[in-house]
């Protein structure tokens, strides 16, 4: 699962590490403005804490990730999280969603 891009309206979505449904949902949230869906949730990571993701992904052979991030944060794009709630107390981070204006 790498990078996968949809235009939508004014802004381009582009996700990293879902699957093509969760990407679609992923649209469909940002369409109609919602934050979670089925137990999905978008967050909003912390731009420097995505600087330490892009040194991680460097250091373990992840280019493409790191690229997918350096391009977000160069572009300024709005960055996302897309976390699978689970079980109560319980909550997994699936992949990132950068939304370019």
């Amino acid at each position: 699962m790498g990078e996968l891009w949809t235009n939508l309206n004014s802004m381009r979505v582009a996700t990293f590490g879902l699957s093509e449904e969760q990407h679609d949902m992923v649209v469909n949230m940002l369409q109609k403005d919602r934050e979670s869906k089925g137990g999905y949730r978008l967050t909003e990571p912390d731009r420097e804490m995505v600087n330490v993701w892009i040194a991680d992904a460097h250091s373990e052979g992840r280019e493409d990730y790191a690229e997918f991030l350096r391009l977000a944060l160069a572009e300024d794009a709005d960055l996302y999280t897309l976390v699978d709630e689970g079980l109560i107390g319980c909550s997994q981070e699936i992949g990132e969603v950068a939304v370019y204006e």
